[in-house]
């Protein structure tokens, strides 16, 4: 509505001294013909300098908008010439198109000119002083307010725009959000829930009890996989490193795998705790989908004002030693949620053929990150 506002007064400014100029020229003028001259030079320049402020003037280069301003300026004196002082009319809204065209002295130097060129003719040709006196006035005051409404078009324009490429950003952020926690909190879960089917299928014939059990642990997980999923819609979740480790643990256990869990940490920030207990679900889940794994080690501890998380496995395909691992979503998901709190991870197969994750973060989370959900 503002934007509308504006535009309207703007229009409505310019087309006023149209309508003052056809006034002044049908009372005083030598023929139709006159008439009609000065409606065809009107609806030109006036028209031209009325749909000014809306052309995307701002973006030309600077010759290019000193020569339009050069031509407007050259056509309306030469038209007040060749009318006479009844056409004075059609050189207030040039002053406006001096401050809009023209930057800094110049435009205002522009400016200036414009609105004493009456006062000037008046004294040179003799005429009445004062009444072009009360038109430099009225042409300075129409130049700023053609100035100040085009500005404040600009202004409205360059919010909404700057309105709508952040609803973008936010729309493509929480697309990204959702996407890795999908992957973070419900890769770990589907796998177990994956695996466990697959034991209680192998189980089934003769032993009904532990078949029993292990469908207890599957109904868990599925029940948490399905609070992780109202978390996720939620925006924001606080994960805790411990339960995380501990949950791992049963789950490998039950499998067969050997895990040995040995967290060495005090109290650890909300956002600390929940960026590596995602790491620890992200590691248990690559050892549980891309390797023959018998034994996993999950180690926490503090070392010089850092918590250092490692999640390490063996069973390995055949890779080189000391190979990084090829970036997947799971590890660019960990690697941005890594940075966020100023810390850092990396994954690979190291010297004794083990997989390891390792990830860093500071004790002291940076103050960007609080609450932010990640």
């Amino acid at each position: 509505m503002a934007l509308q506002n504006a535009r309207t007064l703007i229009v409505a400014v310019v087309l006023s001294h149209g309508v003052l100029v056809l006034a002044d020229v049908v009372q005083c003028a030598r023929g139709a013909g006159e008439i009609v001259a000065c409606v065809l030079c009107a609806t030109m320049l006036l028209g031209f300098q009325a749909a000014l402020p809306f052309m995307p003037y701002r973006q030309w280069a600077s010759a290019r908008r000193f020569t339009v301003f050069f031509f407007v300026g050259t056509a309306t004196y030469g038209a007040v010439v060749f009318g006479g002082t009844n056409w004075n009319g059609l050189v207030a809204p040039l002053a406006g198109s001096a401050l809009l065209l023209l930057t800094g002295i110049s435009a205002w130097g522009a400016y200036a000119l414009v609105v004493v060129s009456a006062p000037v003719r008046a004294v040179v040709h003799g005429l009445p002083l004062l009444s072009s006196v009360g038109f430099a006035l009225a042409a300075g005051l129409s130049g700023l307010v053609v100035f100040g409404l085009a500005r404040l078009t600009h202004l409205v324009s360059e919010a909404w725009a700057s309105r709508a490429e952040a609803a973008r950003g936010a729309v493509v952020r929480e697309r990204l959000r959702f996407s890795m926690d999908l992957h973070d909190l419900l890769g770990y879960s589907l796998s177990s829930i994956a695996l466990k089917s697959e034991l209680i299928y192998r189980l089934v014939p003769g032993q009904p009890d532990q078949v029993r059990k292990e469908i207890d642990e599957i109904l868990d997980i599925s029940r948490q996989a399905l609070s992780d999923v109202r978390l996720v819609a939620r925006g924001y979740r606080d994960m805790s490193l411990e339960g995380e480790a501990s949950s791992a643990e049963s789950v490998l256990n039950s499998l067969g795998v050997v895990a040995h869990v040995d967290i060495r940490c005090g109290s650890l920030p909300p956002d600390v705790n929940t960026v590596l207990a995602t790491a620890v679900r992200e590691g248990v889940t690559n050892a549980l989908r891309h390797a023959h794994v018998r034994h996993v080690t999950i180690r926490v501890g503090d070392e010089r004002g850092k918590v250092r998380l490692v999640v390490a496995n063996d069973g390995v395909a055949s890779t080189a030693p000391g190979q990084r691992c090829s970036d997947g979503s799971g590890l660019r998901n960990l690697a941005s949620r890594f940075d966020f709190v100023g810390g850092r991870v990396d994954a690979g197969v190291m010297d004794d053929g083990w997989f390891h994750l390792v990830g860093e973060v500071p004790l002291v989370v940076p103050l960007e990150s609080v609450r932010q959900p990640s």
